[in-house]
């Protein structure tokens, strides 16, 4: 019977000359060592690349995963600011990711938690959706596209918190409840995103002071998508919370173009795929290179 130390033993074939094939030997371990190390270095490449992809937010919040929408519903947002921010919820909506939405005015409240399905946001893009009534005289209203008769209103938003929300606009009540959510969550890498026309009220401007700094402090992300700001609203906010924090326009145009449904958009990671292709490629070279020596017995 073999020992079974023996019967573990990988099977070889003898030869009575075994120091000429000293070169042979030294060579595939060399080039075993190699191939192992290449393939280990392009691992380690293509773990970096795939870590560092930077694909474009097409949700508007600063990590590109998910936030909280904090959106102004006082009667300073008439339709033609409504339009936008239907533009900006249509594009969550279509990113298939998390969502939590809190509404205001001189008040707020919770409508959705942060972990909601972006998705939960379709059933409110019809109260934002743009709207048209009768011209008074009955003519054809001069804007392409629409019916005779029909022009873009300019009133209020109309919609079932328009008896909620009557008072005049405080953002730090919005950013305040939001921010408790983050809180209770324990989640920080979620970011806010403000919708408002910052048409903020006086008596608020102290706490808006209060809350953007305890933002700050805290490391909560703030963006604002403004919704046609006058002049004068625009510039105390980037006084108080900085210009960084604005949506630009180039922005808002880049993103609520995107109609591909899905989360993230981003440019071909071109690096990434080299990488994976050179490392397959020393994958089958070592696979051809050192594989098991096989034979057969001549005829």
């Amino acid at each position: 019977m073999i020992p079974a130390p023996e019967r573990l033993r990988s099977k070889a074939i003898p030869t009575s000359v075994p120091g000429e094939l000293d070169a042979a030997r030294h060579r595939t371990t060399a080039l075993r060592v190699g191939l192992a190390l290449a393939a280990l270095g392009l691992l380690a490449v293509v773990v970096v690349l795939s870590r560092g992809l930077e694909p474009l937010p097409t949700s508007y919040f600063a990590t590109g995963s998910g936030g909280v929408v904090v959106l102004d519903l006082s009667t300073s947002v008439d339709q033609q600011k409504a339009q936008r921010a239907h533009r900006v919820l249509k594009t969550l909506s279509e990113t298939e990711g998390r969502v939590g939405l809190v509404v205001f005015s001189d008040t707020a409240y919770e409508m959705l938690p942060p972990d909601t399905r972006s998705e939960e946001l379709r059933p409110l893009l019809p109260f934002f959706a743009p709207r048209a009534t009768p011209e008074p005289d009955g003519r054809r209203s001069g804007f392409p596209g629409r019916p005779s008769g029909q022009r873009p209103t300019a009133t209020s938003l109309n919609s079932p918190w328009s008896q909620t929300f009557r008072g005049g606009t405080r953002i730090s009540t919005g950013l305040a409840e939001a921010r408790r959510m983050i809180e209770r969550d324990g989640d920080r890498r979620l970011s806010v995103t403000l919708l408002s026309d910052l048409d903020n009220s006086g008596f608020d401007t102290s706490q808006l002071v209060e809350e953007i700094t305890t933002y700050q402090r805290e490391g909560i992300t703030l963006r604002v998508i403004p919704l046609f700001p006058q002049p004068d609203d625009r510039s105390l906010f980037v006084r108080i919370a900085g210009e960084k924090t604005l949506v630009e326009r180039a922005e808002l145009l880049r993103n609520t173009d995107v109609e591909e449904r899905q989360s993230l958009v981003g440019a071909f990671p071109t690096a990434l795929v080299i990488a994976i292709a050179a490392l397959l490629l020393v994958l089958a070279a070592s696979e051809r290179l050192l594989g098991r020596l096989d034979w057969r017995v001549a005829r």
